[in-house]
């Protein structure tokens, strides 16, 4: 049998457990989504904003098409100039067919495929096996034959509860490690293994995980166990589209960072405090061919001069008043790994002009040393400053500039990827109740709807810090408003403002708003804020604001 009709088949299986409960699984050239739909009703599919199902597809209409869902789905063509595509015949204009689950269609460049929802179905009965069972039931299958591998991070339990929901009975599941997990999909092909990953990934992500999965098929990817193996394990450690994330930036982002890491490229990381910076230096050390080596990492806002040249470079013993045995400095400490300098902008200028001579010669001379050591490492460096800015008015060194910034990477503030609020809201509040030994809290619709509208001037940090606060305060009860403290939210801009002026509107007003609930206590507000004293400070100093009296 074509391996189309197997696929058919098994898809028409699936749907025969899944009656109502439907998915509509969009390919584009960015990635994968998987939107759960409604039972019945109308959910407009298109470029705009007021989309339910939003496509970021040039060729699409702001309104593209209209899904409407009840007994038997049908799908109407808006009045696009382009047109919607189905079994290979364009819609009419203002027309209007009916669809079968597993029907595509084409919008513009992106391929939109109604699925039944198989996260929907009662759990089935199923056995977690060993990677080595995994292996040998793989190397009896002939093709077509499917893997799926998935890396998990999130609550006990979750992982497994999802897979037993989600998977058929003849689809063998094992574990090759904590939060790692294999599954094998007989008579299918790499098609259907995409769309599983998917929703597996969009399941695990709603539930506080963070997710990344890929996947291979025979033969297509290879026809060995350890060929399919390796084609799969690829996209968690090099350029694939396997990698599933919600926000189309970060999407992207982490495409560039894919192709980056194997490089020795020096890569300034740029963003705001508490963007997540030193995570995504991790992910670039964890992808790279040094992930074996160590990862260092130095707060070079956090030391005077004297600390932060001897924890850099090191210091031979009698260098210095206390320096009572030699010691070897961070970048020779890290050999054969990455070191990671978080606030290179705090930099004093002499240790600019060692750090340049580094980057220039891989050599490092201990303080109070006469000859210099080679180094082996890969330099990650990450500012919130304007280090353009910096030079211009002589603050930081032009040629040590562009060395350090090979590459930069911009990590959007957590404003701008306000998809990502929620799953990250879920998956602090799993590891809060984790660490304290509680049941995970649920949140209520109004507390969701709040973390989505505040402005998040502390970004990830800050909004960390809210739910652990929230997770404790709540007890056993869903986490409300009123536990997240968030109760005044940022005013909306005026008419016209642009999106500095309300990025600024709304830090100067949660600065404001910390240093009141502090009682002008600076320290205490910039915990509340999820950022240092210094950035307190300077944030003061921008807007205007007068510094509380100690």
């Amino acid at each position: 049998m074509p391996i189309a009709d197997v696929e058919t088949l098994k898809l028409q299986e699936r749907a025969k457990a899944h009656v109502g409960a439907l998915r509509l699984v969009v390919l584009t050239e960015e990635g994968v989504a998987s939107h759960a739909l409604p039972a019945a009703g109308v959910v407009i599919i298109g470029r705009g904003e007021d989309a339910a199902i939003r496509v970021d597809d040039r060729a699409l209409a702001r309104r593209h098409v209209a899904l409407h869902l009840g007994e038997v789905p049908r799908l109407e063509d808006l009045g696009s100039a382009n047109g919607v595509f189905v079994r290979g015949a364009r819609i009419p204009d203002q027309g209007s067919v009916s669809l079968e689950v597993g029907d595509s269609f084409e919008l513009g460049t992106s391929l939109a495929t109604l699925q039944p929802d198989l996260l929907a179905a009662a759990p089935r009965p199923w056995s977690l096996h060993t990677h080595a069972r995994f292996v040998d039931a793989l190397a009896q299958q002939k093709p077509p034959v499917a893997v799926v591998r998935l890396e998990v991070h999130g609550p006990p339990g979750v992982s497994q509860q999802v897979l037993s929901e989600a998977l058929d009975a003849d689809e063998l599941v094992a574990s090759f490690g904590p939060g790692l997990y294999e599954v094998l999909l007989p008579r299918s092909g790499a098609e259907e293994a995409k769309l599983l990953a998917a929703e597996l990934s969009a399941a695990l992500v709603a539930r506080g995980c963070r997710v990344r999965a890929g996947w291979a098929a025979a033969p297509l990817d290879g026809t060995t166990p350890d060929e399919l193996l390796a084609a799969c394990a690829r996209p968690a450690t090099a350029p694939a589209s396997g990698f599933v994330v919600h926000d189309d930036a970060m999407a992207a982002l982490y495409r560039l960072v894919d192709r980056v890491a194997p490089s020795q490229i020096n890569v300034l990381v740029l963003g705001e405090t508490g963007s997540g910076k030193e995570v995504l230096a991790q992910e670039l050390h964890r992808r790279s061919k040094r992930a074996s080596g160590p990862f260092l990492k130095l707060n070079c806002a956090a030391l005077t001069e004297t600390l932060l040249e001897s924890e850099l470079f090191g210091h031979e013993k009698g260098a210095f008043t206390g320096a009572i045995k030699t010691k070897p400095g961070l970048l020779e400490v890290a050999a054969g790994g990455t070191v990671f300098l978080d606030e290179i902008g705090e930099v004093p200028a002499s240790i600019q002009t060692k750090l340049l001579r580094v980057l220039e010669e891989r050599k490092v001379l201990r303080v109070g040393a006469t000859a210099p050591t080679s180094i082996d490492v890969r330099f990650l460096f990450a500012t919130n400053r304007d280090l353009e800015a910096e030079v211009a008015r002589g603050a930081f060194r032009a040629d040590l500039y562009y060395r350090i910034n090979g590459l930069s990477l911009l990590l959007p503030p957590l404003r701008e990827r306000r998809s990502e609020i929620e799953p990250l809201a879920r998956l602090f509040a799993a590891q809060a109740a984790e660490r304290d030994g509680r049941p995970q809290p649920t949140f209520t619709p109004e507390a969701l709807t709040a973390l989505r509208d505040w402005p998040w001037p502390g970004n990830i940090r800050q909004l960390r810090n809210v739910i652990d606060r929230a997770a404790l305060l709540s007890g056993d009860a869903p986490i409300s408003v009123q536990a997240l403290g968030l109760s005044r939210p940022a005013a909306k801009p005026e008419e016209g403002q642009g999106l500095k002026e309300e990025r600024e509107a709304a830090e100067k007003k949660a600065v404001l708003d910390a240093l009141d609930k502090a009682q002008g206590n600076q320290t205490r507000a910039a915990e509340l804020l999820g950022v240092s004293r210094r950035t307190l400070v300077t944030r003061l100093t921008r807007y205007g604001l007068t510094r509380p009296r100690k």
